[in-house]
């Protein structure tokens, strides 16, 4: 065999091994869970005026919360609820803040595998998990939204234990996504977030997180 012969074959047989290198690096992990305040307001709550009972930094963390998810354009009105934990109690900032988490995330041949573990939630507390693609030049916000993991079923959601814990793994296909768009197989390739919504009804939803007045973002990891 001639030396073009023998060099061609190498480059052909190094194109093919390059993407199964690439599914072969290491997961990228992240211990940085980042609290989200815009679906709740502290000690006061107005439907429709954002700037009431905005949580910043003096905050108290006894101060009590109460439901303020506003989704859709135009934005309709807050619901104002309390936002009640399982056992029926008014949830406190200090309760939404105890959250910690980390995320090991890795793309493989079957989409993207995400195993996320979380710490001092809420007992018993009913989670889900989303993907959210923002977009880099925005309108809109994001490029895709949906549940993370796979679309037939969908099972992106957990309860808490006794003590606040919770852990799920989920691979994540090429697929539209649930609410919005369509993520590719391996949403590590662009800027994504892993967004845990607490389900203050009890109830999860399939493909949305459900009713306005029932649920909450509470906290987010970030990639990169």
């Amino acid at each position: 065999m001639s030396k073009h012969h023998v060099l061609g074959a190498a480059i052909v047989a190094a194109v093919l091994i390059l993407p199964v290198i690439a599914k072969a690096d290491g997961p990228v992990r992240n211990d940085t869970l980042v609290p989200f305040f815009n679906d709740v307001r502290a000690g006061m709550c107005h439907p429709t005026n954002d700037a009431v009972g905005m949580i910043t930094a003096m905050t108290p963390n006894s101060t009590l919360l109460f439901n303020h998810t506003r989704r859709g354009m135009p934005s309709p009105p807050a619901s104002c609820l309390p936002l009640l934990a399982p056992d029926g109690h008014q949830v406190t900032l200090g309760e939404l803040k105890a959250a910690t988490g980390r995320a090991s995330v890795k793309c493989i041949n079957t989409g993207t595998h995400s195993v996320l573990h979380y710490s001092n939630l809420l007992p018993f507390g009913t989670y889900s998990v989303w993907l959210v693609l923002p977009n880099p030049t925005p309108p809109p916000a994001n490029l895709g939204v949906g549940a993370l993991g796979p679309e037939d079923p969908i099972i992106n959601f957990f309860t808490a234990s006794a003590s606040g814990e919770g852990q799920i793994s989920l691979i994540t296909p090429a697929h539209m996504l649930s609410v919005v768009g369509s993520v590719g197989p391996c949403f590590l390739d662009v800027v994504a977030e892993i967004h845990l919504v607490y389900h203050s009804d009890g109830q999860t939803h399939g493909p949305n997180p459900g009713p306005l007045p029932t649920w909450q973002v509470v906290d987010r990891f970030f990639f990169p």
